[in-house]
Order: structure tokens, then sequence, then C-alpha cells
């Protein structure tokens, strides 16, 4: 089973430099406690699309550790595109980030790909916090895929909780979570980041944090906060724009 999430990278390696035509993906989040049925009809809506992979920006099941991980891969067996796993912090109950990049085969508990005309950086900080080593990382591996080289044109960023913006106030993170996110921004600012995208927080919201497009996409199947819906969004990359579009799904019966 764990070539399934292999195989996203070795399909980037059989992909061409750039999207001259547009392109897009899925993106959904917090599939925990999906007991209306919302995950997998997410996985058939983009199965049946455009979209050519899905980030799922964490807290996959309950609780973690191998027999949850494994639920996961059993709900998913059946999805034929590249599915690309962000660490959520239900996913560290009783066991430990890197064990589950070992259990999924990811190369790290953060990691990046290319894919097109676009680069993808996942961040891991579902602990609630965003550490020095860890933004070294980030501003480093963008600094290594910079816009407008070998053939990328956009950059995207991806993790579990979202930073702290005016209109964003994560649970569960670290006293000075304000100051890392600022320390965040600046990174991303200077390599000219286009979107950043996370889950957390059970919720919808596309926000403007210093020029840098945020989405939050918390409708994978979790408890929703009152008046959101389930769903995912569809984002299309397209002549140096990013655009996205909320696909609701309906609960189950």
């Amino acid at each position: 089973m764990r070539r399934k999430y292999l195989l996203p990278f070795l399909l980037i390696l059989l992909l061409p430099g750039h999207g001259a035509f547009g392109w897009s993906f899925g993106v959904c989040g917090d599939s925990r406690d999906d007991s209306h049925g919302v995950f997998p009809r997410i996985l058939a809506a983009v199965e049946k699309s455009d979209m050519e992979f899905l980030p799922h920006t964490g807290d996959l099941e309950r609780s973690g550790g191998a027999a949850s991980w494994q639920t996961f891969r059993e709900r998913t067996k059946g999805f034929p595109k590249p599915l690309f796993l962000v660490i959520g912090n239900h996913e560290l109950q009783g066991t430990t980030a890197e064990e589950f990049a070992r259990f999924f085969g990811l190369p790290g508990t953060s990691y990046s790909f290319t894919h097109k005309d676009a680069h993808f950086a996942i961040v891991y900080n579902a602990s609630g916090s965003l550490p020095d080593s860890l933004l070294s990382w980030l501003d480093q591996d963008l600094a290594a895929h910079p816009r407008k080289t070998d053939g990328i044109r956009y950059l995207v960023v991806a993790m579990h909780i979202p930073p702290r913006t005016d209109n964003l106030f994560p649970h569960g993170t670290a006293k000075n979570y304000d100051t890392q996110s600022e320390r965040l921004r600046k990174i991303l600012t200077r390599h000219k980041v286009d979107l950043l995208l996370a889950g957390h927080e059970h919720m919808h919201l596309v926000d403007e944090w210093g020029g840098i497009k945020v989405i939050v996409s918390g409708g994978g199947g979790a408890p929703m906060i009152p008046f959101q819906r389930f769903g995912f969004y569809r984002i299309k990359l397209e002549k140096g724009q990013v655009r996205e579009k909320f696909l609701r799904i309906e609960q189950g019966k």
C-alpha cells in the first residue's frame, strides 16, 4: 500500500515543466469524524473532474497511530489520482510526525515537490508552532525553487494550522504564534508566494494576507462551525492567476 503515496513523486518526474493552458487541483482538509460520508464524495468529485491531484491539509482520522492511518488508506485505496498529505494535530495523538511520514512513505514531515509550472512546499506545523528551524527549511526550499526559473510560475505553501492574520485566530497554537506568523509572512512575501493553503479550523475562508492569498479548506467531514457547509476548493492556475471555487458537498443521509 505504501507505493500509493510514493506514486505522486514518481509521476512528477514525468510531467512537463510548465502548464501552458492552465490546470487545476483540489484541496480539502479535516475529514476526521466523517459521519455524513463527505470525504468519499470529495474523492469522487475530484476523480471525475479535471483536477489533477488532491492535497489533504491534515486531520485524516479521529485519532493518530497506525490503526487510524490504515483506516485512511482503506478509505482512499480506490482513488486514482495523486494524494498529498499534510500532517494534522489529530495524526499526532499517541505517536509522532516521523512515524506518520514513514507509514505513508513521505520524504519527511515537511517536504516539497514541483508539478508542471508550480512548486509546492508542504509544511509541518501541527504542533501549533512555526519554529525557526521550520521557517529556515521553508526559506531555503523556496529559495531553491524561485519563480521564473526552471519553468516555475507559481509558488504554493500548504500547512495544517493557518497563520495568525487579521481574520484568522487559529486555536491550539503557541503563545508567540502571532510573531511566528509574521516571520512566515515575510518569508512568503520575499519569495513572492502566490497561495497558502491550510485546514484545522472547521470552516472555509479566502483571505488576503499582505498580498498573499490564504485559503482555509476545513470541510472534509469533521463537524463544521455554525453557518459553514461541507465541501472543498478547486484551485485553477492559469495565465499567472490563482482562482478558487468552492464546491459544496451535500452530506449523506
